[in-house]
């Protein structure tokens, strides 16, 4: 009998007539219509040979393992779905940090975990519909809207941010926010992260740094005149292995004084206080003089200006040339097989471009970005033969942000580095022309 000898698609295929054809015509045919892989009754009236029979059916056959095969596979398909949405419902229910789900176009949020009920104290069904200014994050809504347009170019953003809970009860949070794709909808995916104990801690060190700075200032400071009279006293009796010893002191206390000052620096530009003077300056005096002193103080490199600005800048004069004395001084130091470093001066339309050029070990793309950050330092082995804490192209880089200057490294290994600041020319532009409306002052507060 065919019904058991073959499967049901290669049965309802088969030409009719012999299983009473009019009493199931009708469903037989709707079944084909519903499954197109499978070739209506109809087609196999003509087939009147067994050789003929044999072969369509040997064809059916095949038709009806791949379908079957092809169920399975959906069936597996879903079945993984399934364990993969279960799996992911459990994540999104217990991770240790909050997670937010919105939609791009009404930036409203679709759905929230329970980490982030208790973050903010706010039920998951107060959350379900609020844009992120009602429940207190980005509620500056120019910082909301240039998120958003971030996002969509990068896909991917993280920032720090300040916020209250119900209770009013102070946070500082992370967010790492992402752009998906989901089915023919996106969706922004955020992750926040409590990092209010991280932030006291910071702050508890940032303060420790000031007040051991300020204490070991005093006693430095004392040392160095110390070391100034004993030298003016020596320089008397010709002793010139007492004064090539105190010259050995100076050159150490003068070091030790810079760190210092460095540690003091970092410690108020993360309390926003760091002072800035604003003045008039000649920029290309400015980089003349600092050029013309550091020369005085090597004689392994010659340093070489080319080009000009042009530029009476304003700014803080003192902030300015501290970043040039950073550049000039690491361009000496990380290029000990070379004797010549090159700061190019330029300007361009919108700015006033300053570049400080050495020949030395170069840095590897890895660290172009994290240079700039606190306390950074490149770990390669030939890097260690270097003194230094990694503070100064983060006070560079703070500098010429409060500027409103860019600052960047281009270098790759055994090649060299080339450091390059701007200087927005329509700050000049703006205060020349006494445009109150310009970006002057000086942008203030903490430094992120």
């Amino acid at each position: 009998d065919l019904a058991r000898t073959y499967s049901f698609s290669l049965f309802c295929a088969y030409p009719m007539q012999g299983f009473g054809r009019g009493a199931y015509e009708a469903e037989f045919t709707e079944i084909c219509k519903q499954h197109s892989r499978v070739v209506p009754a109809e087609s196999y009236a003509a087939l009147t040979s067994p050789d003929e029979r044999l072969r369509a059916i040997t064809l059916l056959q095949q038709k009806a393992n791949s379908l079957e095969a092809e169920i399975v596979e959906r069936k597996v398909a879903e079945k993984a779905l399934r364990l993969s949405e279960i799996r992911y419902r459990r994540l999104f229910e217990a991770a240790r940090d909050g997670v937010l789900i919105l939609d791009p176009e009404t930036r409203k949020i679709l759905d929230a975990n329970p980490f982030m009920e208790d973050l903010l104290g706010y039920p998951r069904e107060e959350l379900i519909g609020k844009e992120l200014f009602e429940i207190g994050l980005l509620k500056d809504m120019s910082a909301n809207q240039a998120m958003l347009r971030e996002l969509q170019v990068k896909n991917c953003i993280r920032y720090e941010e300040s916020l209250e809970t119900t209770m009013g009860k102070p946070q500082e949070i992370e967010v790492v926010a992402n752009l998906y794709d989901e089915g023919e909808k996106s969706i922004i995916q955020c992750n926040i992260r409590d990092i209010t104990e991280r932030k006291e801690i910071e702050r508890r060190k940032d303060d420790f740094i000031s007040i051991a700075s300020h204490e070991l200032k005093t006693p430095i400071t004392s040392l160095k005149g110390f070391t100034q009279v004993l030298q003016r006293r020596l320089k008397k009796y010709a002793d010139q292995e007492a004064l090539r010893f105190l010259t050995i002191m100076d050159i150490q206390l003068n070091k030790l004084t810079n760190l210092i000052n460095e540690l003091l620096d970092i410690s108020k530009m993360q309390q926003g206080k760091l002072d800035y003077r604003e003045e008039y300056f000649d920029l290309d005096a400015l980089i003349q003089e600092v050029v013309e002193n550091l020369q005085a103080g090597t004689s392994t490199h010659q340093l070489l200006i080319e080009g000009r600005t042009a530029v009476q800048a304003f700014g803080d004069r003192d902030r300015i040339g501290q970043v040039l004395i950073n550049l000039l001084t690491n361009a000496i130091k990380y290029s000990s097989e070379a004797d010549m470093v090159l700061v190019c001066a330029s300007k361009d339309e919108e700015n006033a471009v300053v570049s400080v050029q050495d020949f030395g070990i170069g840095i590897a793309a890895a660290h172009h970005k994290q240079i700039f950050e606190r306390f950074y330092q490149v770990t390669a082995p030939e890097e260690k033969t270097y003194s230094g804490l990694g503070m100064g192209l983060y006070i560079c880089t703070e500098i010429i942000k409060r500027h409103q200057g860019r600052i960047w490294v281009e270098s790759s290994k055994d090649h060299g580095s080339t450091f390059n600041f701007t200087l927005p020319l329509q700050m000049y532009h703006a205060r020349a022309s006494g445009n109150s409306s310009g970006t002057f002052p000086l942008k203030r507060g903490r430094a992120t």
